[in-house]
């Protein structure tokens, strides 16, 4: 028997055959050629063969899946639609006169590894979606399969054990028979955990040492809650996943139907559940009548995916599909949020020894005004379409938020000269993510619309941990003593100031900590949407009395380990 630990992707217990996919090889060398007009026709009867793929993988997960679930690939087909995208391998094909296989290789790996060198965990994902893309394109023009026909065929109990593991991969196997998912890549917000959890499929992801421990179709068990793998499990661990499998078929059910109702405490305490998004077609996968609206919208794709600065047009028909998608919902937008560690060449940022600390966010913004002004128009232009909010990344003092707020008022100004319709009363707030934020909120609260908090960045910055540093990450906890007080100092000076005060980071879906929010009088949580019923059926389970006594406790402890040993008991 061998443990594994990962990460948790999809929640629940497994147990089954080991099925290894192995990582598909294929060489591609760059080669001088005759004729560039037969290359990009090479590439443009790939981008159609793909479409067509996409669109049946898009039939067969809505009829297996859902619509909300099959969406995925419609978000990859507006990927492989983006001929601004593919404008640079087509002219560097004309320009150099080689391959295309070649130049789309070389451009996979640059944009992989611009998202993959960012701090988000969601944006690293994305990283992984554009490589998906990209090699199921290059397999196209070489001429090759999927290479893993051999486990779309299984007809028993498996668990996939792979490097990595795409959404098409997920769907084209069979879900009767595939128990659980193992991986060494992937991240907690990727698409594949996303369709994991809807399936009711327990994933691990991160799982170093996998591949070398693995042994074809010997016994495997997975705990997606814990984010553990055992290799030839021992009969107690046999026992143990016989018991826990009735448990959790029943709570799937339950999470579903808490799903469509009200994340309400029995004693009548309401908060809001919205999403996190990144980019239109991830509004579109994820079934709004079920949240209350967008808590997050990052606007950082808009800006990477192109060659030079969005125009104001551009972005208005985002923003406006954004807010007609909505339906009347809140959909809170966050301003350009980009630094030397998201390269975008036509900005010209610096190279920086310590970006997080550097050039980056709304300090571009205020130093950069006419990109700045041309986003707010763009967003208060769409406004007229629904209902937004706008946020302000890594604000760390009143006359940042002054400034912002200026401008805001200026660019409405305009429009309104303009004769150009807008909603006047569009809410500004702000991202609490920095140390100087949490000791200034008093002040910033009196000025702000509404506090959003980012976990993600306050437990780094508070605890001096880089989260993707292996050695470090002991440091990085979410019940770390020091991360909780700041929280609640926020969450105080926001309440006597009158203002909402959400959580937008990874920790807004951790169950643990729910007693503290409720304790805290956080009003709302975003988070993925295939989280949002699971935490709906916890939320309508204890009452704010109960959340009240085991959130004083925790804050009572020495330790980060003390807290995290005490609330995950509670759960």
């Amino acid at each position: 028997m061998k443990k594994i630990n990962g990460l948790s992707g999809a929640p629940g217990t497994a147990l089954g055959r080991c099925v290894i996919l192995k990582p598909e090889e294929y060489s591609i060398e760059r080669r001088s050629i005759d004729n560039a007009d037969n290359e990009i026709e090479k590439l443009e009867s790939a981008r159609e063969q793909y479409r067509a793929e996409l669109d049946g993988l898009y039939e067969k997960s809505r009829e297996e899946i859902g619509e909300d679930s099959a969406k995925i690939f419609l978000a990859y087909k507006e990927m492989v639609n983006d001929d601004i995208f593919f404008q640079k391998p087509v002219r560097r094909v004309r320009e150099e006169m080689i391959n295309i296989e070649y130049v789309i290789e070389e451009e996979k790996k640059a944009a992989a590894e611009l998202f993959h060198a960012m701090d988000d965990p969601y944006m690293k994902d994305r990283g992984d979606d554009i490589e998906n893309v990209c090699n199921a394109l290059v397999k196209k023009m070489l001429g090759s399969g999927s290479g893993r026909e051999e486990a779309e065929n299984i007809r028993e109990d498996f668990i996939i054990a792979a490097e990595d593991l795409s959404p098409a991969d997920t769907v084209r196997l069979d879900k009767t028979f595939l128990k659980g998912i193992a991986t060494v890549k992937g991240g907690q917000t990727s698409h594949t955990v996303i369709l994991a959890k809807t399936l009711g499929i327990p994933a691990v992801v991160g799982a170093a040492g996998l591949m070398e421990a693995a042994q074809p179709d010997r016994p495997v068990y997975i705990d997606g809650t814990k984010g553990e793998i055992v290799i030839e499990p021992d009969p107690d661990i046999r026992d143990l996943y016989e018991k826990q499998r009735e448990s959790d078929a029943e709570q799937r059910r339950l999470f579903a139907e808490a799903a469509k109702q009200t994340a309400e405490t029995p004693d009548g305490h309401a908060i809001k559940i919205c999403i996190n998004a990144g980019a239109v077609a991830d509004t579109e996968t994820a079934d709004l009548e079920f949240c209350d609206g967008i808590g997050l919208f990052r606007t950082e794709f808009l800006y990477m995916a192109e060659s030079d600065y969005p125009t104001e047009e551009k972005q208005f028909e985002i923003y406006r599909k954004l807010a007609e998608n909505a339906r009347g919902k809140e959909v809170v937008i966050r301003t350009l949020d980009i630094g030397g560690d998201k390269k975008v060449d036509y900005m010209g940022l610096p190279k920086e020894d310590n970006p997080f600390l550097g050039y980056r966010a709304i300090r571009i913004c205020l130093d950069r005004q006419k990109v700045f002004r041309t986003q707010l128009r763009a967003i208060l232009r769409a406004s007229a379409y629904g209902r937004l909010s706008i946020m302000f990344p890594m604000i760390v003092n009143l006359e940042e938020l002054r400034t912002a707020r200026r401008i805001t008022y200026e660019c409405m100004k305009e429009l309104r000269d303009e004769g150009i319709d807008f909603d006047a009363s569009v809410r500004t707030g702000i991202m609490i993510e920095t140390p100087a934020a949490v000791l200034l909120s008093d002040k910033l609260a009196a000025e702000a619309d509404f506090f959003s908090i980012g976990t993600n960045d306050l437990i780094q910055y508070i605890t001096a941990a880089d989260r993707m540093n292996e050695q470090v990450q002991y440091l990085y906890n979410i019940c770390s003593l020091s991360v909780m007080r700041a929280i609640k100092i926020v969450a105080d000076n926001a309440r006597k100031a009158g203002i909402p005060v959400g959580i937008c980071g990874e920790s807004a879906s951790d169950e643990k900590m729910l007693p503290v929010w409720l304790y805290l009088g956080i009003d709302k949580l975003s988070m993925v949407p295939a989280m949002i019923g699971r935490i709906k059926y916890r939320i309508r389970h204890i009452t704010t009395r109960e959340a009240w006594e085991i959130a004083g406790q925790a804050f009572e402890y020495d330790t980060a380990g003390q807290v995290e040993d005490y609330l995950r008991k509670q759960c």
